[in-house]
């Protein structure tokens, strides 16, 4: 395959393999990881996994005592710290704490986030879920960048979502300063902007050792529902009135563990060493998108885009000046 062809390659996963079956015959011993939001939903069963095949890993959260909690059962070397990734000098000292503890970084999975959630401005009048979401997950990714080029082999990945499909990135007006908020449509241009950084980040680093790539996990009922009412959830067939999910919802949606396997895959198959900057779903490379694409499948072009990948680099940088 080429070097970053956005066709599937017949993994031999799909939608409802499970970690065991993604991670069978990997040993991580040795291997350094770290999860963001690796204490909850589908971040808790990648953490888990990934201690499960030998591997040290490490959870920045916002609550550690609730981190700790969820964590207990683990057992192997989970490290959880501090850090919120809407706090930028947090997530700076955290990176840097790190590179005090390790040499080097095998394994970086961003994976925390916020979904749709009513208008709120962070840091420097930011809309948060770009904030949340993007920001600061570069801000953590390029902070570690030493730790992940003295990996030998490192790789990035990056949770994005179908949702991505909504939106491009809205270049003339990513804070909604000019225009109405809608909430999805942020969600939209954040999701769409993890992909482009994976691939930004692939383009730059992979020739030195790093590999990225991003991730549609598939559809899970998890804490990243917070923000949504039942109301809302059961109008898009999520749940019933009663805010069980729904039987549509059933037949689609992936269990916890199921949701992490593709984060896992992306993360250590040999299948994808000569490739990066992909975007994977159903522990596969997915297709890109045409008109005649299912709804819920394929990456849209915008999200697959070199030109806007390094635009949306530099974009960043100038923010974060």
């Amino acid at each position: 395959m080429s070097p970053r062809e956005q066709k599937k390659i017949g993994s031999g996963f799909g939608a409802k393999s499970e970690p065991a079956k993604v991670l069978a015959g990997k040993d991580l011993s040795g291997k350094v990881a770290i999860v963001t939001g690796g204490y909850s939903g589908i971040g808790l069963e990648t953490t888990r996994a990934l201690v499960a095949a030998g591997a040290k890993v490490y959870v920045p959260v916002r609550s550690p005592a609730k981190a700790e909690e969820n964590l207990a059962d683990i057992g192997g070397e989970v490290i959880v710290d501090a850090m919120d990734l809407g706090d930028l000098d947090s997530v700076r000292s955290y990176a840097e704490s790190i590179a005090q503890r390790e040499a080097s970084l095998d394994l970086l999975i961003n994976n925390a986030g916020i979904m749709a959630c009513a208008e709120i401005k962070i840091g420097n009048n930011w809309e948060c879920q770009f904030a949340v979401n993007h920001l600061g997950h570069f801000v953590l990714t390029t902070g570690l960048l030493p730790l992940l080029l003295d990996g030998k082999g490192a790789r990035v990945v990056c949770l994005s979502s179908i949702a991505h499909r909504r939106s491009d990135v809205i270049w003339d007006d990513i804070h909604f300063e000019s225009t109405a908020y809608e909430k999805w449509t942020a969600y939209a241009q954040a999701k769409t902007a993890n992909a482009l950084f994976a691939l930004g980040l692939d383009m730059k680093y992979r020739d030195q050792g790093v590999q990225a790539f991003s991730v549609h996990p598939g559809g899970i009922l998890t804490p990243l529902q917070r923000h949504l009412g039942n109301e809302e959830m059961q109008a898009m067939g999520w749940t019933d009135a009663d805010g069980n999910i729904s039987e549509q919802a059933r037949d689609m949606f992936k269990s916890t563990t199921q949701g992490c396997a593709t984060t896992l895959w992306a993360a250590t198959s040999e299948a994808l060493t000569a490739t990066g900057g992909l975007y994977c779903e159903d522990c596969d490379v997915a297709n890109l998108a045409t008109e005649d694409s299912p709804r819920y499948f394929d990456v849209a072009p915008w999200a697959a885009d070199e030109d806007s990948a390094l635009k949306l680099w530099d974009v960043s940088v100038a923010m974060l000046a």
